[in-house]
């Protein structure tokens, strides 16, 4: 039998954690955006078998889950020994998945969570009578190079000639700059504060949790990204990202991708780019011959 248990972040005892159930990130998630933020940990006897991070906020004396948007995945994560066998793992994350689903449904009037790409078995989900809902995200093999269509190849060229090269500068009042005019121009809102943004990077870059690598044309920043991931991660998550308008016709962005993929390859395996759920942006990971990914919304 499986226990399923709410804890607070700060009493959380995770042994290397990777950054979605990192309690340092988690409250960091949860002061941003006013919420409350917990682990979901599950036990069998004394040997803590699986955690999921938990987004709550009260409405009208109910508590609910939400998905932040700087939280982009709050999967479930199990912890196995190596070597074990691969059914006995999926018949007992099928189990916990099935314990998950009861526990939400009891403890929350509504809910959701995204789950993460290698969450692929939603049956525990969906017997109990929850929604499970298709998302879709790219992500590179840092393993081999990226194989762009042939229009990005001739961006790739064109912007290679123009001399832009890669920096990993850490600059929160640039990125949440160009960020902001980002959506200004989508007419979209960010929603939360410039200034409670600007301490959420700080926070996580100090703890060794968030890097920016900008592309630049000479001293001036055209093209900024934000990448999750630490030392126990085996991927990294390409978050947030803004090019200058007049920069990403010049094959910008292309060439930011390209030089990105080689920069983190000695320190991650993979690269997730964190979305494919609209048009025009999904038309370029793809262009850039990333991999399709599912991901699962479950919602009760």
């Amino acid at each position: 039998m499986y226990e399923l248990s709410l804890s607070k972040c700060s009493q959380a005892e995770l042994k290397d954690p990777v950054v979605w159930i990192d309690p340092r990130f988690l409250e960091a998630v949860a002061e941003l955006h006013q919420l409350e933020a917990r682990l979901l940990l599950c036990y069998k006897g004394e040997k803590l078998a699986a955690a999921m991070p938990i987004y709550e906020r009260k409405r009208l004396g109910f508590r609910v889950t939400v998905c932040p948007m700087s939280a982009y995945y709050h999967g479930l994560w199990f912890f196995w020994e190596e070597g074990r066998e691969e059914n006995r793992n999926l018949l007992d994350e099928l189990k916990i998945a099935g314990s998950v689903a009861q526990f939400l449904k009891s403890h929350y009037k509504r809910f959701q969570v995204n789950l993460a790409p290698h969450n692929l078995d939603v049956r525990g989900f969906t017997w109990q009578g929850l929604k499970a809902l298709p998302f879709y995200t790219f992500i590179h093999d840092l393993s081999q190079p990226l194989q762009p269509f042939r229009v990005e190849r001739r961006k790739l060229r064109s912007a290679q000639d123009k001399g832009y090269r890669l920096a990993e500068e850490f600059s929160p009042e640039i990125f949440s700059q160009m960020i902001q005019e980002l959506y200004n121009r989508k007419e979209k809102n960010l929603g939360v504060d410039e200034a409670a943004f600007q301490t959420w990077m700080k926070k996580l870059h100090e703890i060794g949790l968030l890097s920016q690598l900008n592309l630049m044309d000479q001293q001036e920043v055209v093209s900024t990204n934000l990448i999750l991931g630490g030392e126990n991660d085996q991927h990294a998550y390409a978050i947030m990202q803004s090019t200058q308008p007049d920069h990403l016709k010049a094959g910008a962005s292309v060439v930011h991708t390209q030089l990105m993929a080689e920069r983190l390859k000695d320190r991650f395996s993979a690269l997730d780019f964190c979305g494919a759920n609209y048009p025009e942006v999904a038309r370029f990971k793809a262009a850039m011959g990333m991999k399709l990914k599912v991901f699962f919304r479950i919602k009760g």
